[in-house]
């Protein structure tokens, strides 16, 4: 298969051919089968490259050509993908991020290299108090797993939006379109942005009045020290690595995913799974992971839950930690379910870390809180024996209740 570096200064635009109209594109290390479909109407039909910082090679592969770029930062590279030889497709690299939202100091400091943040925690997640449009002690759960700015329908702060749109939503509610804002000011500590996009929706915690994620730090360095409780933002990394083990990280909407090492019986499994800070749990197991190994018949089952069933993970591996005995759901590959497979805050509050947003990296450290408990096989076992316990007094109440009922019928 031929390979074409494309240089700076050329001019005329490289073309490649394609006999499909669905492509792949390999994003560094992230490859990505049949990711592109080619669409002539599009003049660019703009790819934007994952870490744009980065220099990361990127590369086209259709069923008959490729096409190589090593991009750098702020430019754009276009190139002509000829689909079955007559349709032309004009296509573009962008070393940039799509619709990045940097924030801006309220208080300018020019010899200040970092913003800190205070969070505080509620169960295994963390949360910031800001303010939207003016509206003060806003609360925002912080979620690496959001893709996009949402806001409660029952929050107070809802009352200084102007909504102009619709965005169809996927979430615990369903899929469902829901009314959106595309021009918002957000305030957390010293930090304002400005023309933030958000969507309201109705299956927020009532504490909660906002989900923000990584969309708003995508071009940032973020902190997050779960003994300080601290979140600490800069745009190069000052913290020391040592003891932090190091892993790539791919995005999908902003949202970052990295790999680990599952055990399903007697062998490991690597696959990259979103690293979801909103979720307050260990883990979920989703169509992909299952159906990239075959495995819906090789988890230990515990109970069958219709399209889904409760399993035992065995072992899951992350840098030098080991997580034993996981209690979990698994969807049933038979009925497709779009939820990614995810690790929760429960596991994942459980290392400090640095997230390089610039070259797609997180560094990960365990804290003191690896002594926290987290839904094993044994504390589900003793939760089912106080379900059992209280099931049987029912019954034995039942029982009784009745026999009472039928002697004072039979003394009548």
């Amino acid at each position: 298969m031929p390979m074409n570096i494309v240089s700076l200064a050329q001019e005329k635009l490289p073309v490649i051919r394609s006999g499909k109209s669905t492509i792949s594109i390999r994003d560094g290390k992230d490859l990505n089968n049949g990711s592109w479909t080619l669409n002539p109407a599009l003049r660019p039909d703009t790819y934007f490259t994952q870490a744009p910082r980065s220099g990361r090679r990127i590369t086209f592969i259709t069923d008959q050509d490729s096409i190589s770029f090593l991009p750098e930062y702020g430019r754009v590279y276009d190139f002509i993908i000829l689909l079955n030889g007559k349709d032309s497709c004009r296509t573009r690299v962008s070393a940039n991020y799509e619709a990045v939202l940097n924030p801006i100091r309220i208080t300018k400091s020019p010899k200040q290299l970092v913003d800190t943040l205070l969070f505080f925690m509620k169960n295994s997640r963390l949360y910031f108090k800001g303010k939207l449009n003016g509206h003060k002690d806003v609360v925002m759960m912080f979620d690496f797993g959001a893709g996009m700015t949402c806001l409660s329908k029952q929050s107070p702060a809802r009352s200084g939006l102007k909504f102009d749109g619709s965005i169809s939503v996927q979430n615990s509610d369903g899929t469902h379109n829901q009314p959106s804002s595309s021009k918002n000011l957000l305030e957390i500590a010293g930090l304002r942005w400005a023309q933030v996009p958000l969507v309201q929706v109705a299956n927020l915690d009532d504490a909660e009045d906002m989900i923000i994620g990584n969309a708003l730090f995508r071009d940032k360095i973020v902190e997050i020290d779960y003994e300080k409780k601290i979140m600490i933002i800069s745009d190069r990394i000052t913290k020391d690595l040592s003891g932090y083990t190091a892993h790539d990280v791919i995005y999908y909407q902003d949202r970052p995913r990295f790999e680990v090492e599952v055990k399903v019986g007697s062998r490991y499994y690597p696959f990259h799974f979103l690293f979801d800070t909103g979720r307050d749990g260990t883990m979920l197991i989703g169509d992909d992971f299952t159906n990239q190994y075959n495995l819906w018949d090789k988890y230990s089952s515990v109970i069958p839950l219709g399209k889904k069933k409760i399993v035992v993970v065995p072992e899951v591996k992350i840098g030098n930690r080991i997580f034993r005995n996981i209690v979990t759901n698994a969807n049933n590959p038979k009925y497709p379910n779009p939820k990614q497979s995810l690790l929760g805050n429960e596991i994942l509050n459980q290392f400090n870390l640095v997230m390089d947003n610039h070259n797609a990296v997180i560094y990960l450290k365990p804290n003191s809180l690896q002594n926290e408990d987290y839904a094993t096989y044994a504390e589900f076992k003793l939760q089912l024996t106080g379900v059992v316990v209280i099931a049987i007094l029912v019954l034995l109440g039942g029982i009784l209740a009745i026999r009472i009922f039928r002697v004072k019928k039979q003394d009548r």
